[in-house]
């Protein structure tokens, strides 16, 4: 019996969606530059026949990829603020559930460490200007930062400079986790003891970016 329409496109959703978690994969180990497609088809579990299918070549798969884990990061931020709390309640939780990530979706994190290496080589200026994932997502925070000034929350200031500060802290802080996460790695502890070794690290690094969006009086 022949396959319907919407169970042929939900076969291409999942084929598609195997080939970008195999893309996420070697790129992640590889970079751009060294990553081939043969390993692509191995991770996703496919022929490589397949990956051609639907990609002519590496450049277009990989300018897909970044495309579509600026979409998920864009995707994930506006639900994120989109839920009910304060704007310091809301930049908490976000700090956090990036810090967490470092253990629960790694691949993810490691992909925005390494993608700033590779945008001029898969995406022209104009191209950039227009996927603007970073400014996206600071616009999300900017908007939520507002609400939280004019609600008496937030410290009064410029509120994309606060963003910008906000997002920097949150950055630097991620990148000295993940070291320590590699060097506790390198030292033999597994992943469930590196939590535990860092979790008083991430509370300090989430405390010390939420600390300059608040007042000068107590505020959580």
């Amino acid at each position: 019996m022949p396959r319907s329409k919407e169970q042929n496109e939900e076969i291409r959703a999942q084929r598609k969606e195997a080939i970008m978690q195999g893309a996420l994969a070697v790129y992640v180990e590889k970079g751009y530059a060294a990553a081939d497609i043969k390993d692509v088809a191995e991770h996703a579990g496919v022929a490589r026949g397949l990956v051609y299918y639907y990609y002519k070549d590496k450049r277009s798969l990989f300018r897909d990829l970044f495309a579509h884990m600026f979409q998920l990061s864009n995707k994930h931020t506006r639900y994120h603020f989109s839920q009910e709390g304060t704007a310091v309640e809301l930049c908490k939780q976000f700090a956090l559930v990036m810090f967490h990530n470092l253990f629960e979706r790694s691949l993810h994190v490691m992909f925005f460490f390494r993608m700033r290496h590779d945008l001029r080589e898969l995406f022209t200026g104009e191209e950039l200007r227009g996927l603007m994932w970073r400014d996206n997502n600071l616009q999300v925070m900017v908007d939520a930062l507002r609400q939280g000034m004019e609600a008496g929350d937030v410290r009064q200031m410029s509120p994309e400079l606060l963003a910008e500060q906000f997002w920097g802290a949150m950055m630097h802080a991620m990148g000295y986790l993940h070291r320590k996460k590699k060097s506790l790695r390198a030292d033999g502890h597994d992943m469930e003891q590196i939590k535990a070794l860092l979790t008083d690290e991430i509370e300090a690094a989430t405390e010390s970016c939420v600390s300059m969006l608040r007042l000068n009086r107590a505020c959580s």
